[in-house]
């Protein structure tokens, strides 16, 4: 380290001692090849700004055939053509190699001068026979003139390239696929695999063709003749866990995507599938984690909803609020992110909170009707009734059909026992847009309760089905206040204790029913 640091002054010392003098071609030479320098790496990184260094080091050497034959491509990948004419000189200026004629050709092709265009590849072609890139390019070229005659040069050529005769066989399958000559294409397809049965591009050329056309069948048996090679590819094994989902054979598909999930743990659509699959099977917990693991997770938003909704199916409110509140920091503009974020809310209580979210979308997506109707219904919980029935008005001017909007306004009033005329006029509009609503019958017969009506009521309760009163523990509260106020306290006991654990009103009333019982009243 003291030698290295010694050296380095005395170097120093001597430059300031001698100081080197260069001459101005010296100097023009320096910065032409600073120029060039710059451009190759700019070249190298992709950047536009390489042509830019190229012409710098051009106008020092407007002679230099290398740099017209640079700039030449500069242009046309630019799309600017006259300004490629300016350079396609080059051509005169001496002896050409095989690199400087294909450039040419490239050049003519572009111009659209075909017939230049091929005379100046052959000519390439003539120069170097082997070199594999000039000769794509003339097939690609030929292709687009003669499909018969490209592929004939192919078969002239493939004897000169022995180790390559399977790839020239599946380009000649790719040229007669490209003009939709689709028999000739699967024929040189299989002429590839015979001489190389191990080569997978020609199994997936004829997969794709069959699954273009529906034939599935024919398209799994290439993936699974490739798969005996020892082929293994996590894309490959999820398009072949796609199409058994298509032909209905689950148990195959669900194995397949476990072979690409095990190839790559974060393959899409092995993720979304066997979520879906594990959802019908009802194993929430593992549609979870597959969908948590897929590449796109952190970006796709309709991965976290569906993620909640699974925490939800296992009961798992807190994870469920959680994966929606970081959803709704990560995707701020998100309005479906944001309104199941504040049903979330709702459905835990926490009432206040969705109002802002609510509030918040309306704000950007006035018009969003569902988000709307869920403010009104926070708006009811929060005790905020001037501006429950605002926002309702606001919907029903907007769309006269949306029931629930009558129900609910309705529905409010009879809790209240307010304006019942009201409430029994708005909820008779919601049962005629949806006769069958059961929770809008409950609220009807609330009204008449309300009313002291209480065999009307009792007698729009008969037509709700069991199995929703057993999942609405209001409902049945509704009905054990109709049957104590009717005097026919054993049915009402019934429909208290299935609503005591979940309704306050309920466990008041039962205690009061258990007491009358205790001093002989009942």
């Amino acid at each position: 380290m003291k030698k290295w640091i010694f050296l380095f002054f005395f170097s120093a010392s001597v430059l300031v001692a001698a100081p080197l003098k260069i001459s101005p071609q010296g100097q023009a030479e320096a910065q032409l090849y600073l120029d060039f320098l710059q451009g190759a790496i700019a070249q190298e990184k992709g950047s536009q700004e390489s042509c830019l260094h190229f012409k710098n080091a051009f106008s020092k050497a407007p002679e230099s055939k290398y740099l017209k034959q640079i700039l030449l491509m500069c242009a046309i990948s630019q799309n600017n053509l006259a300004e490629a004419d300016q350079y396609a000189d080059y051509i005169s200026m001496g002896e050409n190699d095989e690199t400087d004629l294909a450039i040419y050709g490239f050049y003519k092709w572009r111009k659209g001068e075909i017939a230049e265009a091929q005379k100046y590849y052959e000519l390439s072609l003539e120069k170097n026979s082997e070199d594999l890139r000039i000769l794509y390019q003339y097939i690609l070229l030929l292709s687009y003139i003669d499909v018969e005659k490209a592929a004939q040069k192919l078969e002239e050529r493939k004897d000169n390239y022995p180790g390559l005769k399977h790839i020239i066989y599946y380009e000649i399958g790719n040229i007669y696929r490209s003009k939709k000559q689709f028999t000739k294409a699967l024929q040189y397809y299989q002429k590839s695999t015979q001489e190389n049965p191990d080569y997978p591009q020609a199994y997936l050329a004829r997969a794709e063709m069959y699954e273009h056309a529906s034939q599935y069948f024919l398209m799994l048996k290439e993936l699974e003749d490739l798969e005996k090679t020892g082929y293994e590819e996590a894309s490959m094994f999820s398009r072949m866990g796609s199409v058994f989902i298509i032909v209905k054979d689950t148990p195959k598909a669900k194995h397949y995507f476990q072979k690409a999930k095990a190839l790559d743990n974060g393959n899409i659509p092995a993720a979304y599938f066997l979520a879906v699959l594990s959802e019908e099977e009802g194993d929430f917990a593992s549609a979870i984690t597959y969908l948590q693991e897929a590449d796109d997770y952190a970006q796709d938003a309709a991965k976290w909803l569906q993620v909640s909704f699974y925490q939800e199916q296992i009961n798992d409110e807190k994870a469920a609020l959680k994966t929606l509140k970081t959803a709704y920091q990560v995707f701020e503009d998100n309005v479906e992110i944001a309104y199941f974020y504040g049903l979330m809310l709702q459905q835990l209580k926490q009432d206040k909170k969705a109002a802002k979210v609510f509030k918040k979308i309306l704000l950007t997506t006035p018009d969003y009707e569902n988000a709307r109707l869920a403010l009104a219904f926070s708006l009811e919980s929060l005790g905020k009734y001037k501006e429950m029935e605002k926002r309702l008005q606001t919907i029903l001017e907007q769309n006269p059909k949306n029931a629930a909007a009558y129900n609910l306004w309705g529905y409010s009033l009879a809790q209240r026992g307010i304006r019942l005329d009201l409430a029994q006029e708005l909820i008779t509009k919601a049962l005629a847009l949806s006769p069958e609503d059961n929770s809008f019958i409950d609220s009807l017969a609330w009204v008449y309760y309300q009313k002291k009506q209480y065999q009307v009521a009792l007698d729009l309760f008969s037509g709700i089905a069991e199995d929703f009163i057993r999942e609405h523990s209001e409902v049945a509260y509704h009905i054990a206040a109709t049957y104590y106020q009717l005097e026919e306290w054993d049915k009402a006991q019934k429909y208290l204790e299935q609503a005591a654990e979940e309704q306050k009103p309920a466990r008041k009333l039962l205690k009061k029913l258990q007491k009358q019982s205790l001093q002989g009243k009942n």
